[in-house]
């Protein structure tokens, strides 16, 4: 798998971790030292917290998850990536946007920063 398949796939990793109810599965997406950056919310930084987020997320009702990147710039060991994202919390939908920066590790690609917002 190249590097752009292997960077492409972290979006799928986590909104199959999301739609499963897997919050351990998404947080295996990202280093061991990531960030996240969520909105309305305050920055969280390793998995520990990264897995609690995803969990508090899917246990109030996020399903239907798709992450679509639009591009990915690679420069040697580092990544950006926007794309769009669209979801379900309950009844009400979700779409917007974001940007991760990914990094390469000795177990391949993973999300090292990762901000998100939704329109509207």
């Amino acid at each position: 798998m190249t590097d752009l398949d292997q960077i492409k796939a972290l979006d799928s990793g986590v909104a199959d971790g999301i739609n499963a109810g897997n919050a351990s599965a998404v947080a295996s997406q990202y280093t061991d030292d990531a960030s996240i950056l969520p909105p309305g919310a305050g920055r969280m930084d390793g998995k520990d917290a990264i897995q609690g987020y995803w969990q508090a997320g899917i246990d109030a009702g996020l399903s239907n998850v798709s992450i679509v990147a639009t591009t990915v710039d690679v420069m040697g060991d580092n990544s950006v990536t926007v794309g769009t994202l669209s979801g379900k919390m309950g009844d009400a939908d979700l779409a917007g946007k974001y940007v991760v920066i990914g990094k390469k590790t000795s177990d391949g690609w993973k999300i090292h920063r990762d901000i998100w917002n939704f329109d509207g």
